[in-house]
Parts: structure tokens; sequence; C-alpha cells
């Protein structure tokens, strides 16, 4: 209990968070249901609507926690990069699941395989990439924001950047992002960027009969 403590604090946001993960999949995969099972369209926009709302009660929650004079822990980090992600990722969540749905209950089109190899393989790291910066850009933001209001300050040098909670939250961001960028687009354009050329050559058969 007292790692808990120490890594958390003692604030219930954390259990904000849990509640905001539940509500997320809750409102996703119900909104869907009510669309594609119920048929009520109506009902099914205003829930999906409601998942970028919970959202933003986050944001109020973590605000509210660190005007109470809470001091920043890894609960107020962990809100802040659960923000970025679900607004940088939340639409393609979104698309997708609704993509299954309509197939799976609805008759639609099956969803796409992801591509292997080739252009879109390519464009479809680029495209998971720019959706990581956004996350990391917004959670940054977030965390920039979360130092002013408890007090400016920046560390002069790297280990007490390091020691930092939000400025060392920071560095390990930028760390992701740039590893994700290797990984993922440089990765792609440099070994996967050709698709393997199929076997076409024609099978001709032998024109010498034996007799």
């Amino acid at each position: 209990m007292d790692s808990f403590t120490e890594l958390f604090g003692t604030s219930p946001l954390i259990w904000a968070i849990l509640g905001a993960e539940g509500a997320f999949w809750i409102l996703l995969f119900g909104g869907l249901a009510v669309r594609y099972l119920l048929r009520r369209r109506l009902l099914s926009s205003i829930m999906l609507i409601g998942v970028p709302l919970v959202d933003l009660v986050l944001v109020v929650l973590t605000a509210i926690d660190l005007a109470g004079g809470e001091e920043p822990n890894f609960t107020h980090l962990l809100a802040t990069i659960y923000l970025g992600f679900t607004v940088a990722f939340g639409h393609a969540l979104i698309t997708k699941a609704d993509v299954w749905f309509a197939h799976r209950f609805a008759g639609g089109k099956a969803p796409q395989a992801k591509p292997k190899s080739g252009p879109a393989y390519v464009r479809a790291a680029w495209l998971e990439w720019r959706r990581v910066l956004l996350a990391v850009i917004i959670a940054i933001g977030g965390l920039l924001a979360m130092q002013a209001m408890v007090g400016w300050s920046v560390p002069s040098s790297f280990a007490e950047t390091n020691d930092d909670v939000i400025w060392g939250m920071i560095v390990k961001l930028l760390a992701i992002t740039a590893i994700w960028f290797v990984a993922g687009p440089v990765y792609a354009v440099l070994f996967r960027r050709t698709s393997p050329t199929p076997d076409t050559t024609e099978r001709v058969s032998d024109p010498i009969r034996s007799h």
C-alpha cells in the first residue's frame, strides 16, 4: 500500500482515470451496439459524443486536484498522457470499431487487413507515428501547464531533470517518440518499402515427348 501511495499519491484521481477508461469503452461499444443491434442511430450518436466529454471531465478533475494543493505525482502525469492518447488515437479506434460492428451485425464490408509491406505499409507507419507525435505534443502541453500551476521552474542539469516528476516524464516522452520514429517510419522506408514480387514465371510443359 505504501508503494501504491508513493506512486499515485493520496488523490482519488487514479480512480477517476480508471473510471474514464471504463467509460470510454462502455460508451464506444455501447454506442455501436445501440446503433447496429437496436437500430437507434440518434441515441448511438449521443453516446459516441460522450466519448470525448470523458476526456474533458478528466482534465477538469486533474486541474481541481492540483489547484487544491496536491503535489504532482504519477497519477497526474498518467491523466495527461491518457488525454493525449485518447485525442490522438480515439477517432481511429472508433472508426475501426464501427467498421467491425457494421461488418459483424449489418452486412458491411470486412475490415481491411493491415499491410505487411509496400507503399501502404509505409503510409500506415507514418500515420501511426503522426498520431504518436500528436499524443506526445498534447501530453507535453498538459505537463507544462501542470508545471505552471505548481510553480514554474526549469532544471539546470540532466540529473535534476531526471529526478523531477514532470520534466523527467517530458524527457521520457520525447525519447519514446524518437524510438517510435526509428522503429516505425524509418524502418518501413528502409526495409518494407517494396512488396515481395509474386512469382509470375510461366510454367511451360516440356515439348519433347518420350517415345
